[in-house]
């Protein structure tokens, strides 16, 4: 099917993410179509192929939940913009949990701070609240068989926009958790490319089995209390990368 639309066009903030890590043929084309349908992706790549699952630099364990999450304790941290890690302290506590396959990060001190089925919500409001946010939210609308509902909680969206991606989710098949398990990984390091308190915009740095580093963009809006998915805010796209120099490690 043509996608033509702004949410899948390569301008999305989303349109970087892109299914890399694939475990045989037969799967890997039914992950590329889905990732370009659910997150913006203009086409498929070719994607690259890992013999294990990467955890981020630093990720000292990388568990399987049996449920949509577990929250971690929280820790109270103060931060402000005056501080000159503002927009590069990365999030405390972390602890990465895979949610129908999918590596999600569950911090001790950005969120999310509370699960209802499919929804993790619950962001500090804070760039690391925004890091946190932007991929458990965009990873459960492409692979979490309640995405509707994701959609409808934690999206600013228009009513053409949401149409579109329901439409699109629909007419793929289900993935099985443990295809998407040993076919993805977690992103190494983080960086803000915009951050105003309303919006925010993240590159995520994603490891390649050479050694380099591919580069995702996503975005989130500030309302009603916590971090959303939009499809309305534009990131430019940024090459891949040689190493995690400018990213702050995950």
């Amino acid at each position: 099917m043509p996608l033509t639309t702004r949410e899948f066009r390569e301008d999305s903030p989303l349109s970087g993410v892109r299914r890399r890590y694939v475990s045989g043929a037969a799967c890997a084309g039914v992950l590329v179509v889905l990732t370009v349908i659910a997150l913006g992706g203009s086409g498929p790549d070719a994607p690259d192929t890992t013999a294990g699952i990467g955890t981020g630099a630093g990720t000292t364990t990388l568990t399987t939940s049996t449920s949509k999450g577990s929250l971690v304790p929280p820790v109270p941290v103060h931060r402000d913009p005056a501080d000159p890690e503002w927009l590069t302290a990365a999030p405390q506590g972390m602890s990465w949990q895979r949610v129908d396959g999918v590596p999600l990060p569950f911090t001790a001190s950005d969120g999310p701070t509370r699960i209802d089925g499919a929804v993790a919500a619950g962001y500090s409001h804070t760039p690391q609240g925004a890091v946190v946010a932007a991929l458990q939210i965009s990873m459960r609308i492409l692979y979490s068989p309640d995405y509707a509902r994701v959609l409808d909680a934690q999206a600013v969206l228009s009513a053409a926009d949401r149409a579109k991606i329901l439409t699109a989710r629909a007419a793929q098949p289900r993935l099985d958790p443990a295809i998407v398990q040993a076919s993805t990984v977690a992103p190494a390091g983080f960086k803000i490319g915009d951050y105003t308190g309303d919006a925010a915009t993240v590159y995520y740095a994603y490891p390649r089995p050479s050694g380099s580093y591919r580069i995702a963009r996503q975005a989130v809006v500030w309302r009603d209390g916590d971090w959303r998915y939009s499809s309305d805010l534009i990131a430019p796209a940024l090459p891949e990368a040689p190493d995690l120099t400018g990213f702050t490690p995950l």
